[in-house]
């Protein structure tokens, strides 16, 4: 009787892990696809350092970079009073070109044209009305060049070995 239950627990056993390796199989293959679908819908929220806002104190510029398209999303608000399209669309511009010089790209086409909406801000005072600015930007060309080092020195020893 003890054999058999031996024999039983030493079967048991095998097949656990026989299934076991089964399962990481299909985990490891499913991880892929999720890692997949996370890079695919990453998008980073940039709040850049210089807004180029000009004479407009109240207004806000972000920006939502999504690597896997190269596709920028840049949002200026200011409130409804003190909006102006020339404004909106030099700090836009200016954030544009900041962000494509730090990233290396060299290029960028519209992928939609600018839009202006005007909406209420229920966190903000109430009946404040706020306009948007929005622009859908992809990349294009990004250059293989290695970037300056932060001194601004030029090349240094670490840069021309690699």
């Amino acid at each position: 009787m003890k054999k058999l239950l031996s024999i039983l627990v030493a079967l048991s056993l095998a097949a656990a892990a026989v299934y076991a390796d089964e399962t990481d199989d299909i985990m490891e293959n499913m991880s892929k696809e999720e890692l997949y679908e996370e890079q695919k819908t990453k998008s980073i929220d940039i709040v850049p350092k210089d807004q180029h806002l000009g004479d407009d104190k109240k207004a806000k510029v972000r920006m939502t970079f999504n690597p896997y398209y190269d596709e920028v999303r840049i949002y200026y608000t200011t409130t409804f009073s003190s909006f102006d399209q020339g404004e909106a669309m030099n700090a836009v511009l200016g954030c544009l070109q900041d962000f494509a010089k730090a990233n290396g790209y060299t290029n960028y086409r519209y992928l939609m044209p600018p839009k202006t909406r005007n909406f209420i801000d229920k966190d903000a005072k109430p009946k404040m009305k706020y306009t948007e600015y929005f622009n859908h930007v992809q990349m294009i060309g990004k250059s293989n060049m290695k970037s300056l080092p932060k001194n601004g020195e030029g090349n240094s020893s670490e840069d021309s070995a690699e």
